[in-house]
């Protein structure tokens, strides 16, 4: 798979799952502040979990589709 290949992958990836952040954003965010959290602190927590996700599961693809077999 090719540099631009990948890298192409990881964007669309990201933003799929930024605007599936931002549907779901709302219930979570309730969520999270019920158990006692700032607005601001259950936001980066969810924006991070997500962004992690993403990118481990992108890297992950990624190295399992371009290995030398």
């Amino acid at each position: 798979m090719g540099r631009k290949t990948a890298l192409f992958g990881f964007w669309i990836a990201g933003f799929i799952l930024g605007g599936f952040a931002w549907i779901i954003k709302t219930p979570v965010l309730n969520f999270v502040q019920s158990i006692g959290l700032s607005s601001d602190t259950s936001q980066a927590l969810i924006a991070g979990l997500f962004g992690s996700t993403v990118m481990v599961l992108s890297v992950l693809a990624w190295s399992f589709l371009s290995s030398s077999s």
